[in-house]
């Protein structure tokens, strides 16, 4: 016996979103903060895209009252503690800083936060004066970090060298990997001295300031 046909599901249209309101706001900030860290001005950013689209929507919202309702959302969650930028961004800057990240990219990306530049080298200084023997190699220190992760420089790989079939090659190879870390953001200065030593030392120099 044959099975009856299955019924054909109607797609289902775009998700209409939720009028703004105070409980609605607390709700979905407590629920991102669960799954995301942030600023508050990141935060800020994130609840007022919700009033935009929400308002966009229910046309009788007024926007002005919907963010009035979000910067007292922020106001609440910092007293909450839920909210915490300096403790943010030292999480942050000490998670870049241990992946080898320049201090222009760290500045770039904590910007794109809403974290302002003065807070990001004021946690700098701090990770780099508790962390780095000799603070001011900290940039040395994450060049070298990022080359070991990549595999450049010092830490290139014994059989990509063996590939290398003469100086022309080489240097071609060299000009390259600097320019990876140059895209990275470091100086050229930084870079240059990450191609002038050799593992050994590049090892030995991440064991001390690490």
């Amino acid at each position: 016996m044959q099975s009856p046909p299955k019924k054909q599901k109607k797609p289902r249209g775009p998700k209409v979103p939720k009028k703004i309101t105070d409980s609605y706001l607390h709700n979905s900030g407590l629920y991102y903060l669960e799954r995301f860290a942030s600023s508050s001005a990141n935060f800020k950013t994130v609840m007022m895209r919700k009033v935009w689209k929400s308002c966009a929507h229910h046309q009788d919202q007024d926007k002005d009252e919907c963010a009035a309702m979000v910067d007292k959302l922020v106001v609440k969650f910092i007293d909450l503690g839920l909210l915490d930028d300096a403790a943010y961004t030292r999480a942050v800057v000490t998670s870049l800083r241990r992946k080898g990240t320049s201090t222009r990219a760290i500045l770039t990306k904590m910007k794109m936060k809403g974290v302002n530049r003065d807070d990001t080298m004021r946690a700098l200084r701090h990770y780099d004066a508790e962390n780095i023997r000799d603070p001011e190699q900290a940039e040395l220190v994450s060049a070298l970090t990022t080359a070991r992760r990549k595999r450049l420089g010092p830490f290139q790989r014994e059989d990509k060298k063996a590939r290398i079939e003469d100086e022309e090659e080489a240097q071609k190879l060299k000009e390259k990997e600097m320019a990876k870390l140059a895209r990275a953001g470091f100086s050229y200065d930084t870079v240059r001295r990450v191609f002038e030593i050799n593992s050994d030392e590049a090892d030995s120099f991440l064991y001390e300031n690490g």
